[in-house]
């Protein structure tokens, strides 16, 4: 299970990064260098390599070796779920019953289920598509707003 509300607005850093990183390549004409794409979200250049090496794994991305490879996304962006991409990056949870017994272990457990399954059904509902797609539109509604206020 992943735990999102303790990581801010964007979530876990691993999530938002491989999603803008998605991004960027599905709206690329051409295939990307992982330190361009670090550069461009401000990231480290390894962790964003780490991040791609999770996303290759889970068939998501794909990467051209070589002086002029790069990474670049398999699928059509509207073919690629928020929740793939969560996927992508398991993570290991405590079970309940491998915790001394206060007797609130399966309850909690049961809270932190149902949570899970109703956060995975929402980024189920989104694609990288809709991400592209949202992402001009806030940039337009900004750059309208902030003209208004001059």
């Amino acid at each position: 299970m992943q735990i999102v509300t303790q990581s801010g607005d964007l979530g876990p850093k691993w999530f938002h990064v491989a999603l803008r990183a998605m991004a960027l390549m599905a709206e690329s004409d051409t295939i990307l260098k992982s330190n361009y794409i670090a550069g461009l979200l401000g990231e480290d250049p390894t962790a964003v390599r780490k991040i791609l090496a999770k996303l290759m794994k889970a068939k998501l991305v794909r990467s051209f070796g070589g002086r002029y490879g790069g990474y670049s996304i398999t699928k059509s962006p509207a073919k690629i779920t928020v929740l793939s991409v969560y996927q992508a990056f398991e993570t290991q949870s405590t079970s309940y019953d491998s915790v001394p017994s206060t007797g609130t272990e399966l309850f909690i457990s049961l809270v932190i289920s149902k949570a899970e399954n109703e956060f995975q059904a929402i980024l189920q509902e989104f694609t990288l598509q809709d991400i592209i797609e949202n992402k001009s539109d806030l940039l337009n509604r900004d750059s309208i707003q902030n003209t208004e206020s001059d």
